[in-house]
């Protein structure tokens, strides 16, 4: 069992033939309304992956029948408070041609002050991932996840003063840490890192890769996997995410857990929306196979 705790929200995804110039202008050229949120995003992968997965997060607020009907469709039922007084967090997400996006959030200020991480049971030996959109709540459940016995996988965590075991799985993007487009300076930043806590650490870079390692799997940088056809880059991140977190489950070593979870992410960037389209195992260990001199980078 995999326990998922953080975001779960709204995604209006927006397309748009390019963002405007401050004070400009640009037309909207079609809109839907998706489910989205770290949490939900990683949590719909691993079950569509079959994967047993605990979903624990955020007030719901006043849209939650229509998350909850968007997570059963996809098979996962979220542990979560229902305060229909306050508003359901949405992301606005405007997408251009090219496949990137910028977001724009409200309602999240609020997401802190609800849930309470002492209510949940936390089991000794299993997996609990986490990221800080809930500042305050999500740093004391992963305290007490880690307190209980927990293996930690932390996304984002960035704080200087953040708890990052020693053994605990670390990932981020260039969004937050290191330098973009800089592949020797990330690789100096996980070691650094990877000194300072002992953990495993991930840090990618979009189009450029990755930089990953550990004090037993040396630090280097990785190539990405190509994909075939790029459409939205949302959720990119948290399909990695849930990817290491199913070759761990699966008790995989370092390098095919890094095969997964890059084919993964990539293949996500072919539909618009972090879960409308999440590639079958099947179709990942597809690509890995189909781009063999890629694959043989990793190990």
């Amino acid at each position: 069992m995999i326990l998922v705790f953080g975001t779960i929200c709204i995604d209006r995804v927006r397309r748009v033939a390019k963002l405007p110039a401050p004070g400009g202008y640009v037309d909207v050229q079609g809109q839907i309304d998706l489910l989205g949120g770290e949490a939900a995003n990683t949590a719909v992968a691993l079950t569509r992956w079959g994967v047993s997965v605990r979903l624990a997060g955020n007030a719901l607020g006043a849209e939650a029948a229509g998350i909850e009907a968007m997570l059963r469709e996809k098979g996962v039922v979220a542990e979560c408070p229902i305060r229909p007084e306050l508003p359901t967090p949405v992301c606005d997400i405007f997408v251009t041609p090219d496949g990137e996006r910028t977001m724009f959030g409200q309602g999240f200020q609020e997401m802190d002050e609800v849930p309470d991480p002492q209510s949940l049971i936390y089991p000794a030996g299993e997996w609990f991932t986490v990221e800080p959109n809930m500042a305050t709540t999500a740093r004391t459940a992963a305290r007490l996840a880690h307190e209980a016995g927990m293996k930690l996988y932390q996304m984002d965590f960035v704080r200087p003063d953040d708890l990052i075991p020693e053994g605990s799985y670390w990932q981020s993007s260039t969004d937050w840490a290191g330098t973009r487009g800089n592949t020797q300076r990330n690789v100096e930043w996980i070691q650094g890192l990877v000194d300072r806590t002992g953990c495993f650490g991930i840090l990618s870079d979009g189009p450029n890769g990755f930089v990953a390692g550990s004090p037993n799997h040396a630090v280097r940088a990785y190539p990405p996997y190509p994909a075939p056809q790029l459409v939205d880059s949302t959720g990119a991140g948290d399909m990695f995410r849930a990817g290491m977190l199913f070759g761990l489950d699966q008790g995989w070593d370092p390098a095919r857990c890094l095969q997964f979870a890059s084919a993964a992410g990539c293949l996500k960037c072919r539909a618009l929306g972090a879960t409308t389209d999440v590639p079958t195992k099947e179709e990942i260990e597809a690509h890995i196979v189909r781009h063999e001199s890629v694959s043989r980078q990793y190990w």
